[in-house]
């Protein structure tokens, strides 16, 4: 299995796992949250600066944003969730410019 398998795997796990648990009992899973936020931001890594991405993989990465999104005002601290939806939304656009976390440094001004 390549590492973007790997990644991959990790993020629709945690990913279900926090949907699950938010969508069926509104309680917010923070540690599957950290997982899936670091499978994210490892699978940016990994496909920084490619020209053809793995679309199921970043799709997934979308509608588990999208999830969040939808289900922030109805979970126990809405505040927390969308957070986690901006957190991941931030990942899927790096995703899509060819960036990674690593080349956005706040305080630090961006040429190119």
């Amino acid at each position: 299995m390549s590492s973007v398998e790997s990644v991959a795997t990790e993020l629709r796990s945690s990913g279900a796992e926090l949907v699950t648990a938010l969508q069926s009992t509104k309680e917010i899973k923070r540690q599957a949250f950290e997982r899936l936020d670091q499978a994210s931001r490892e699978l940016a890594r990994l496909l920084k600066g490619s020209e053809q991405l793995p679309r199921q993989i970043v799709n997934d990465l979308y509608v588990t944003a999208k999830i969040l999104e939808n289900e922030a005002p109805y979970s126990k601290d809405s505040a927390a969730v969308g957070q986690m939806a901006s957190a991941l939304y931030m990942t899927f656009d790096l995703i899509l410019l060819g960036e990674s976390h690593e080349d956005r440094r706040p305080g630090v001004p961006r040429i190119r």
